[in-house]
């Protein structure tokens, strides 16, 4: 056995209270545990460290040499002991570094981060581009990221970081009205019509697109880049054009009708991003836990298919993600 910082505060007790029995009392220990405590030190050194007499305990020469060293050792104990707790009370009130996509889920996140992080200031970056957003965790400009990633093109997280899934989302459509015959569509109806995405947006979900119409047969698509104008002007002119978008509205004012489709091949999944060691995963375990809670809230106000989730179990929205 080695000493250990417990015997040296022993020691310091029984000279400070100049006998075993005082300092027993004092550390509300019995008397013969800390008697025994004392002898395995002196076991441990080779010899006695107290002279014990009527009067009490005084320490020997050895004793002394021993204490000197014990007050030095237990000072520093404390210094290190003060140090982490200001280091802690520091990481509970910086500042928090978000950032995230651009996606309807991403306008509850301030919200739900205050909730899971009570007291703490934070900063929410867009990040829509995914080399961005890895780029911010590994200089440290960011603490957590949600952002997404797509079947087959799993984000991959910087060293030093960690991933958490948060829940799958499909992709829904837009297309003219008059154009979509029901609710939901095979990808493979969709043949010869030019795709509008985001002209703000990164590549991943073009690839994702290639990849699905590939699969179906129909060949590569006709991508056009738009924005919110230029897209509602196609739209409402009844050209041959469908536009992906998030099955949640995120205001716009788009025209078209919505459609899902069948066996939802055009999907993401959520994914919270963070840093080791600078937030503990039980926190971004409530923050899923929060987000998730959030979709929920946000079907019934803005579901471009409310019906959709009830039928579509294992979807954030639906009854179990």
């Amino acid at each position: 056995m080695d000493l250990e910082v417990r015997h040296l505060r022993y020691l310091e007790a029984v000279e400070n209270a100049g006998s075993v029995t005082k300092a027993a009392a004092a550390l509300g220990l019995s008397q013969p545990s800390l008697a025994a405590q004392v002898r395995r030190v002196e076991d441990l050194v080779g010899s006695r460290v107290f002279d014990r007499s009527r009067q009490g305990c005084a320490p020997t020469a050895l004793g002394d040499l021993l204490l000197t060293r014990a007050r030095d050792v237990l000072g520093a104990v404390e210094e290190m002991t003060a140090a982490i707790a200001r280091f802690h009370d520091a990481s509970a009130n910086r500042m928090l570094y978000l950032g995230t996509r651009s996606t309807v889920l991403a306008s509850r996140l301030g919200e739900v981060a205050s909730a899971v992080f009570p007291g703490r200031p934070i900063d929410l970056a867009v990040l829509d581009r995914q080399e961005a957003a890895l780029t911010a965790l590994a200089d440290g400009s960011a603490d957590v990221v949600l952002h997404v990633d797509f079947p087959g093109r799993e984000l991959v997280p910087p060293a030093g970081t960690r991933l958490l899934p948060v829940g799958r989302e499909p992709v829904f459509l837009l297309v003219p009205e008059g154009q979509a015959a029901g609710p939901e569509l095979d990808l493979a109806e969709l043949a010869g019509r030019t795709w509008l995405l985001w002209a703000s947006g990164d590549d991943e979900m073009n690839r994702h697109l290639v990849t699905e119409c590939e699969r179906a047969g129909i060949g590569t698509p006709v991508i056009r880049d738009h924005d919110l104008l230029t897209a509602g002007q196609v739209l409402r002119r009844g050209d041959f054009v469908v536009m992906p978008v998030q099955p949640l509205d995120g205001g716009g004012g788009l025209p078209g009708r919505a459609c899902a489709l069948r066996g939802s091949p055009l999907r993401f999944r959520h994914v919270l991003v963070w840093r080791e060691g600078v937030v503990d995963v039980e926190r971004i375990e409530a923050l899923r836990d929060g987000l998730r809670s959030a979709y929920r809230l946000l079907v019934a106000e803005r579901g471009r298919i409310p019906a959709w989730w009830a039928g579509n179990p294992g979807w954030l929205g639906s009854a179990s993600p």
